[in-house]
């Protein structure tokens, strides 16, 4: 059997769609269409029934999907780790991540990585929303925050101090907040995620006690960028990453506010499927991550 063939069918499940899986591998519906029944053909099984409109899986290709989902993952594990030894990686190691810090932080780790592994290849998807990594096909996301339960293994790679920060032509309009319960009566600049808005800031208090603040504001947007254009250009007040805006705060552009309250820190995780084997792209890279993170990046020395 052809395990590209193979590979192509899990996709075309994942996405529900023929011409959506064609156009994400480059090629031709029809060309995706003789591969998948090309692998019909090999297993002598009907996995898809196709109409006009959709298509949808028999109870064969429901059975293989399952069962042959992690067999595949297995077997490209097992293919790779014995083309690793001498540390010579192939094939493709997709990863998501938010789009500002992918841009910002994460770019220039993945390009020494991908200098050293040249023949491999590698999909940056850069989205602020936390996609579904078996649905989507990635091997590894990178989130910031805090992680809601799921079958996913994270892995700490920092922590990820946080701060509030207001333009100086905010603070010079409606000024400058000395206490948490300020907060109340300023505009707040929040972020839409998928589970919900950020509107609830938290705070560590001088008894090491978490203190839990409702915020509210005029403008709202479920981007990281759209959050700090909009403090720039002085809407309100923004709880961000320390590494997001150090550069406008070292510029003088932003200001901190409330130093003396500090915001809650998070963390940043690797996050990848629970497998049994971890594919040596996926492990590799991890443990240029965990080094980066650990040994060179500068997360105290942004301010």
């Amino acid at each position: 059997m052809n395990t590209e063939d193979f590979q192509f069918f899990i996709r075309v499940a994942d996405l529900g769609s023929i011409s959506r899986a064609a156009q994400e591998a480059n090629i031709s519906v029809s060309v995706a269409s003789q591969r998948i029944q090309r692998l019909e053909q090999n297993l002598q099984l009907r996995l898809l029934h196709r109409t006009t409109r959709k298509i949808s899986l028999t109870e064969e290709g429901k059975t293989l999907l399952e069962h042959g989902r992690i067999w595949l993952h297995e077997f490209s594990s097992l293919q790779q780790s014995l083309k690793v030894q001498d540390k010579c990686l192939s094939g493709t190691l997709r990863i998501t991540t938010s789009a500002t810090f992918g841009t910002k932080i994460l770019m220039p780790v993945i390009a020494e990585f991908s200098l050293l592994h040249p023949e491999l290849k590698i999909h940056l998807d850069l989205n602020d929303q936390n996609i579904d990594l078996i649905q989507y096909g990635m091997d590894l996301a990178i989130r910031i925050g805090k992680l809601k339960s799921s079958t996913l293994i994270a892995k700490a790679l920092t922590s990820n101090p946080r701060l509030l920060c207001a333009s100086p032509a905010y603070l010079e309009k409606y000024g400058r907040p000395q206490t948490l319960s300020d907060l109340k009566l300023h505009r707040c600049i929040l972020q839409q995620h998928e589970h919900g808005l950020t509107d609830h800031w938290n705070f560590i208090t001088k008894m090491g006690e978490l203190q839990h603040i409702q915020v509210a504001g005029y403008f709202t947007t479920n981007s990281g960028e759209g959050v700090r254009q909009a403090c720039l250009s002085g809407l309100g007040i923004s709880n961000h990453s320390l590494w997001h805006v150090s550069d406008d705060l070292k510029a003088e552009k932003l200001v901190q506010v409330l130093a003396q309250y500090p915001v809650e820190p998070t963390s940043i995780y690797a996050v990848f499927p629970n497998r049994n084997l971890i594919p040596p792209k996926v492990q590799l890279f991890l443990e240029y991550l965990l080094d980066y993170f650990q040994n060179r990046y500068p997360s105290h020395n942004l301010l």
